[in-house]
């Protein structure tokens, strides 16, 4: 059979994926793939950044701004990658791209988490072991940045150590983009079906789109609260688009004139190392002042495409950079758990420095180079070169399974790795089984505990006894504890129960709730009123409330003292703690409608001076007694400055290192309550001191009960073994009122 001469020839397979290339690469513009030196750099300033400021380095108050450079270069390289694959092939191969970031991260991940949780065994008190391998599950999951996020918002916890694997809340960040973006990328390639135009127009719109409407919320959360929007992906996604934008543009930049592009590299290197030194922790961040480093990164990676060595290029390609760029991931991955470890052999917020030495700081950073060093050497580069080695012999198809089921598998590895060290961790109990057990615990089970035992007789309902009782010389705590009525690890659970549920507003909200306790039908009503040091007194008042037919109530926010018009900055958010503002103007109203015969005044330590506090106080004890309520101040406790389970746990056979003075103790609690009572002397005050801390030294352990659950809140079992007390003070004051509103 011959051929005609004017036929066409079979065109190959081969032939036929080259034409479709073609007609594809109309769809978005080339994006350069040479290496980039000036990323590398950048990579290196960041990291170094991100080490300096978690070492301590003062010098360097903006180091975390590191992050927000690696957000920007990572959203520039991924949607880079994206639209170049689109150019090629026509589409976007998601098993592919998943598959790529599974190789170039997770391994490398598992290695760092595997060795946190041996320095965590080795180095960190066993009160910490649970939380840590609940992070190193959602660190695994790449949730953990969630997990972060809601502990900011928990006042009862921001005084814990941090986590091991917090850092591990940017790499979460990055992944949930890298789940979505893809997707999006793909269904504009599908809306498009090969109009240019239509792909070009829709890409942009939909990037800046993002970009507008992350920064805004970035913006208001920061403002709202700035310690919870630090860790959320919605005020970070913006960072991404700019380094999206700049990928975007790739045809564009190379237009520019080297002067001019030289120029705009310059500015961005310089707005980069502004931000490392002029941001600091009391910056509102990220919110917009996130656009100098960001804006900064963007800069220099669009200097990068034209100005060449004219550009910062020639300092950022430095032999030094280069390196720590390279390893960059894995120094980021490495160096956190050792500074974490650092601080727990020191004690920090323990019984030791308040802080991290910066000398033990950098030294722990050093340290860490080996394992970062040895990780990228046998872990890192293997995988990703071994990736693109059995793509080349078994086909990309199989490569893409093979790299997929090894992500899925350091996934659950790392998992498996967080359940495990839960699995060793001491027991656990729910927070309200301690709570509800409390009154057991001290009427029943060791008569007499806590407080009962520094009386010479308990008082009734086995309290503790009366003031002259007191003053007895107490016994002191022996070096071994023994048996304990809570064991030391549950004692960060035994807090009180606040019932209805949500009755406590958190930091993020400004509602006004009461809490019920005592007798619902009580004919006295009794309210608490401030923040959590104030509430934390319930566990008492509700035995007496039963007893005696009183009504408790607490009109409590979290961390929000109760004064009237003070403004005051809380965490990160310096520019003032709204919400606890917009709560003082609406709680005054509640407390009315409520009509309590006493409210019972408590507070913490806050930033503002003692006798701004105290005149805010003041006025809000004026205006109480101008509604006929009588008020009364429960002078907070001596605040120890550690945690005292966590030094509890890590003195076993040395307790008495837990010890702190008491005086000291006095002038870290409720600021300007020793002032209030000077100003308004016929206020009636409840000093409950030489309960808490009957010597001239406090004991954390009394009557073989843990005094403090944390570094500022009594246990609800102490609480409750000095409902006596309570109940003893406050008689005289209810008794007052009952007799002026009687018959």
């Amino acid at each position: 059979m011959t051929v005609d001469e004017g036929a066409e020839a079979p065109v190959s397979r081969a032939r036929l994926r080259a034409l479709r290339a073609v007609r594809h690469s109309l769809k978005v513009p080339p994006v350069p793939r040479d290496f980039r030196a000036d990323i590398e750099g950048m990579r290196a300033i960041a990291v170094l950044g991100v080490l300096l400021w978690h070492a301590g380095v003062t010098v360097v108050p903006g180091g975390f701004v590191g992050v927000d450079v690696f957000f920007v270069v990572s959203g520039f390289l991924m949607t880079a990658l994206l639209l170049e694959e689109a150019r090629e092939r026509g589409r976007i191969d998601l098993g592919r791209f998943y598959a790529r970031r599974a190789r170039r991260l997770l391994p490398a991940a598992l290695a760092a988490l595997v060795g946190t949780a041996v320095l965590t065994l080795l180095f960190l008190p066993r009160t910490r072991w649970w939380d840590t391998g609940i992070d190193l599950l959602t660190a695994a999951s790449y949730v953990v940045n969630w997990r972060m996020s809601s502990g900011a918002t928990d006042y009862l916890d921001v005084s814990r150590a941090p986590s091991p694997v917090q850092h591990y809340w940017s790499l979460a960040v990055e992944e949930q983009f890298y789940v979505v973006w893809p997707v999006l990328l793909l269904g504009l390639l599908v809306l498009a079906r090969g109009r240019a135009r239509v792909f070009r127009v829709t890409s942009w719109t939909l990037t800046l789109a993002l970009l507008a409407a992350s920064l805004a919320v970035s913006h208001w959360w920061t403002q709202t609260y700035a310690a919870q929007a630090y860790f959320v992906t919605p005020t970070r996604v913006h960072e991404l688009m700019i380094g999206a934008v700049v990928a975007l543009g790739a045809r564009g930049w190379p237009t520019i004139p080297r002067l001019l592009s030289a120029v705009l590299g310059w500015l961005g290197l310089v707005m980069i190392m502004a931000s490392l030194f002029a941001i600091d922790q009391h910056t509102p961040f990220p919110g917009t002042a996130a656009l100098w480093p960001t804006v900064g990164t963007a800069l220099v990676l669009i200097s990068g495409a034209r100005a060449g060595l004219w550009g910062p290029e020639f300092i950022l390609r430095a032999r030094w950079m280069q390196w720590v760029g390279r390893i960059s991931y894995s120094l980021y991955l490495w160096h956190w758990p050792f500074v974490a470890a650092a601080a727990s052999i020191l004690a920090v917020g323990s019984g030791g420095p308040v802080s991290l030495p910066v000398q033990w700081g950098l030294v722990a950073v050093l340290v860490s180079v080996l394992p970062a060093w040895l990780s990228f050497r046998y872990v890192e580069e293997p995988v990703r070169v071994r990736g693109r080695v059995l793509q080349a012999r078994v086909g990309p198809g199989v490569a893409t399974y093979r790299a997929l089921r090894l992500g899925a598998s350091c996934s659950l590895a790392g998992a498996l790795l967080g359940l495990t060290l839960m699995s060793v961790a001491p027991p656990r109990v729910d927070g309200e089984a301690v709570a509800w057990r409390t009154p057991a615990l001290v009427d029943d089970l060791r008569q007499p505990v806590g407080a009962g035992t520094l009386a010479d007789a308990p008082a009734p309902g086995g309290g503790s006894g009366t003031e002259e009782q007191l003053a007895a010389a107490p016994e002191r705590m022996p070096d071994t504890l023994g048996e304990l009525a809570v064991p030391v690890e549950q004692v960060p659970a035994d807090r009180p129960v606040l019932t209805p549920e949500g009755c406590f507003p958190g930091l993020t909200e400004s509602k006004v709730g009461v809490c019920e306790a005592g007798d619902p039908d009580g004919p006295v009503t009794i309210a608490l009123f401030g923040d959590s040091h104030a509430a934390m007194w319930v566990t008492a008042l509700d035995e007496i409330g039963r007893e005696r037919g009183w009504r408790v109530v607490t009109v409590a926010k979290s961390s929000c003292p109760p004064v009237d018009e003070l403004s005051f900055s809380r965490g990160q958010a310096p520019q003032g703690y709204e919400q606890c503002t917009a709560y003082q103007e609406k709680v005054l109203d509640r407390l009315v409608e409520l009509d309590p015969d006493v409210v019972v005044m408590s507070s913490a330590s806050y930033g503002a001076s003692d006798e701004a506090v105290a005149e805010a106080l003041a006025r809000r004890v004026d205006q109480l007694r101008a509604a006929g309520i009588e008020p009364v101040l429960l002078r907070d406790v001596p605040r120890p400055p550690f945690d005292v389970p966590e030094c509890l746990v890590a003195n076993e056979d040395r307790a008495t290192r837990c010890v702190f003075d008491r005086s000291e103790g006095l002038t870290r609690s409720g600021t300007g309550h020793a002032l209030l009572a000077e100003l308004r002397p016929d206020l009636p005050v409840v000093d409950l001191t030489k309960a808490i801390c009957p010597a001239e030294e406090c004991d954390p352990v009394v009557g073989g009960v843990v005094v403090w659950r944390d570094s500022n809140h009594v246990s609800a079992t102490y609480v409750r073994s000095l409902r006596g007390l309570v109940e003893q003070q406050l008689l005289p004051v209810v008794a007052l009122t009952q007799l002026r509103t009687g018959p």
